[in-house]
């Protein structure tokens, strides 16, 4: 992390040394020029994590091409008169509403969602259960191809040899080669079943496995090391913390924030024009088949804000969750 902090500033600092802010000519587009100014000017909008990309000549020369693409492609857009459009101009009002209606939500949000440290340490003391790690082994394992092949691995195993060495010499998962078969600390769940079950019975570090087959060969198994269940520290949590609790209380926010502006406001809705309306002439709906049908009365997920405007999420993020087997492929 450290080294990919200090390699983004050096880009950083490359990518501010190298502008040259001045009104020369970068490139002629027909009769369109680009000066450095301008150029730089649209370097500057780049994302931060995105700089890097930009730091060199050759990152300048291809951003500098799809500057020249974006240019070629609006003026075809004005010989095509395509702003005049009605379609295009209906569809811009609405992207326009649409960001009038996100900008005042984000400054109302903003403004009524503060998470204390304090909020963060009561909402982990309170959900500590949430954050329990079970059981989790580590452990190193030898493939190979036969059963035969184990067994005789087995007997060097019990006359004495190195099991990392003899998975570095025999073993036929990639990995091996360096980490002498070691494949890490896993909690159950995690592994391949006929692996993981093998290997959760072992009890003492350093305790061999019977022979092992899955569908990638036969695996001897030794206990590499046993971390007990624990609780994830605050620290390494508290991020997602906040993330849960600021989708919540700018979930509460905002429905207080619309009853508020529907109560204010004076709203007359015509139900009678809701009213479904069948068209004159139209045949009345048959009626002779009264059986009725088995019906799915599974309760379906029902968005809660489904009435609010778009752009707001307010879906509580869950923690990831990695699913690792052996590297036995």
């Amino acid at each position: 992390m450290k080294n990919a902090v200090i390699c983004l500033c050096l880009a950083l600092c490359l990518f501010a040394c190298d502008k040259k802010d001045d009104g020369k000519v970068l490139v002629t587009i027909n009769n369109d020029k680009l000066t450095m100014t301008e150029f730089n000017k649209e370097l500057d909008k780049i994302p931060m994590n995105m700089k890097m990309m930009v730091a060199s000549e050759s990152g300048k020369k291809a951003y500098l091409d799809r500057l020249i693409t974006k240019k070629l492609l609006l003026a075809e857009a004005q010989k095509a008169s395509i702003e005049k459009d009605k379609e295009f101009e209906n569809k811009l009002a609405e992207i326009r509403e649409q960001l009038i209606i996100e900008s005042l939500l984000k400054k109302k949000l903003a403004a009524g969602a503060n998470i204390t440290e304090e909020d963060l340490q009561k909402y982990y003391d309170k959900n500590k259960e949430k954050f329990r790690k079970d059981t989790e082994i580590n452990t190193r394992h030898i493939l190979v191809k036969s059963n035969e092949e184990a067994k005789q691995v087995k007997e060097k195993l019990q006359a004495g040899e190195d099991f990392a060495d003899l998975a570095k010499k025999y073993s036929i998962d990639p990995n091996a080669k360096v980490t002498g078969g070691e494949v890490g600390f896993h909690p159950k769940g995690t592994l391949l079943p006929e692996y993981e079950g093998a290997a959760f019975k072992l009890t003492k570090v350093g305790q061999t496995s019977g022979i092992v087959k899955t569908q990638f060969g036969y695996h001897i198994i030794r206990l590499e090391g046993i971390k007990p269940p624990a609780y994830v520290p605050f620290a390494e949590v508290k991020d997602f913390i906040k993330q849960q609790l600021m989708q919540e209380k700018q979930k509460e926010v905002l429905d207080k924030y619309i009853e508020e502006l529907k109560k204010n406001a004076k709203i007359t809705i015509n139900e009678d024009l809701l009213k479904d309306q069948a068209p004159a002439g139209s045949a009345k709906p048959e009626t002779k088949d009264a059986k009725p049908e088995a019906k799915d009365t599974k309760p379906e997920a029902k968005d809660t804000a489904s009435d609010k405007p778009a752009g707001t999420q307010t879906t509580p993020a869950t923690p990831p969750k990695k699913e690792t087997v052996p590297q036995s492929k």
